[in-house]
C-alpha cells in the first residue's frame, strides 16, 4: 500500500483574554457619571449645594483621566464643569428670592433711623439713663443693608460657603467676579464676603477633608501645597496649616492610595521607581518610610 503523510493541522484558535478595562478609563466614566447627577442634584433647591459639590469631584477626576488619557475624561470634565456652574447660578435665584423679600423691610427701617434732629436728640437722652432689658432690646440698631446688587452677591456667597466644598476668600472673590462664575463687580463681592461671616479655618478644614476623600493620594506636604497654591485654594499658610493638622489623615494610608493609583495606570513601576514618583517633590512629597510602605503594600517587595 502507497505511503500517506498526515497532514499538519492548523493550530487551534484560542482566544485571547479581554485585557482590563484600564484606571484611565475608570476615571473617566466616573467623571461623566458623577457630572450627570451634578446636574440633577443642582436644579433641585434642596440638594443645591450636594450638585456642586458632586460637579467639582467630576472636574477633579476628569484632570486627572486627561492627564492619563483617558478618552472620557474631557467629557467628565465638561459636564462636571456644567453641574458647578449650573448650581451656582440656580443657588443665587434661590437665595436671591428669600432676599429680596426683606429688603423693603430694610428699607424702612432706614428711613426711621434718618428721623429728625429733635428725634435724634431725645434718643441722645435716652441713652444717658439707665436702660432696662426691654428698652435695650427696643433700641438695637437694625442691622446693615446693602444695595441690591451686593445682597445678590451675599446671597451666592452665602451659597458656595455652605456647599461644603470649601472656599477660602480669595477663591470666593475670584468666583464671585469671574466671567466664567457670577460675575458680579468687584466691590459688591468684597462686600458679600466682608459680610458673610465665615470661618476660613472651618473652610480650609472642609476643602481638605475633600481632598483626601477623593482617592487620589495626598501627602501632608502636597495637601497644603494645594489649600495654599494660586491655582488651588488660595488659603493663607495658617489657614491651610490649621487644616491639614486638624484633617486626621492616615498618611501611610494616603501613600497606598496614590500608588495604587501608579500601579494601575499601565506606566509600569519598580519598587524603586515607584518610591521615588511617591517621594519626589515634583510628586506625591510622601515621606521616605510612607513610601516604602505603600510600595510594599501594593506588592513591590
Amino acid at each position: 500500500m502507497p505511503e500517506t503523510t498526515p497532514t499538519e493541522q492548523p493550530p487551534a484558535y484560542v482566544p485571547a483574554a479581554p485585557e482590563p478595562r484600564p484606571a484611565r478609563a475608570r476615571l473617566g466614566t466616573a467623571a461623566v457619571v458623577l457630572g450627570i447627577l451634578g446636574i440633577l442634584f443642582a436644579v433641585i433647591p434642596p440638594t443645591n449645594g450636594f450638585g456642586i459639590f458632586l460637579g467639582v469631584v467630576a472636574v477633579v477626576l476628569g484632570i486627572i483621566g486627561i492627564r492619563r488619557k483617558g478618552r472620557r475624561a474631557v467629557a467628565g470634565t465638561v459636564v462636571g464643569a456644567v453641574a458647578v456652574i449650573l448650581g451656582a447660578m440656580l443657588a443665587g435665584v434661590y437665595s436671591g428670592s428669600s432676599d429680596d423679600s426683606a429688603t423693603p423691610d430694610a428699607a424702612a427701617a432706614t428711613e426711621v433711623a434718618a428721623a429728625s434732629p429733635a428725634a435724634a436728640s431725645e434718643e441722645s437722652k435716652k441713652a444717658e439713663k439707665p436702660k432696662t432689658p426691654e428698652k435695650a432690646t427696643a433700641d438695637k440698631p437694625a442691622e446693615a443693608s446693602g444695595t441690591v446688587g451686593q445682597l445678590q452677591a451675599a446671597a451666592a456667597a452665602k451659597s458656595y460657603l455652605d456647599s461644603g466644598m470649601g472656599f477660602s476668600a480669595a477663591s470666593l472673590l475670584q468666583q464671585l467676579t469671574s466671567s466664567a462664575g457670577n460675575g458680579f463687580a468687584q466691590a459688591d463681592a468684597q462686600w458679600a464676603i466682608d459680610h458673610s461671616g465665615a470661618d476660613w479655618n472651618a473652610q480650609a478644614l472642609a476643602a481638605a477633608k475633600g481632598y483626601l476623600d477623593s482617592g487620589m493620594g495626598f501627602s501632608e506636604a502636597s495637601l497644603n501645597g494645594q489649600l495654599t497654591s494660586s491655582a488651588g485654594n488660595q488659603f493663607t499658610p495658617e489657614q491651610a496649616q490649621y487644616a491639614v493638622s486638624k484633617a486626621g489623615a492616615d498618611w501611610n494610608a494616603q501613600a497606598v492610595t496614590a500608588a495604587e493609583g501608579y500601579m494601575s495606570s499601565g506606566m509600569g513601576f519598580s519598587r524603586a521607581s515607584l518610591i521615588a514618583q511617591l517621594t519626589s517633590s515634583a510628586g506625591n512629597q510622601f515621606t521616605q518610610p510612607q513610601a516604602e510602605y505603600a510600595a510594599t503594600q501594593v506588592g513591590l517587595n
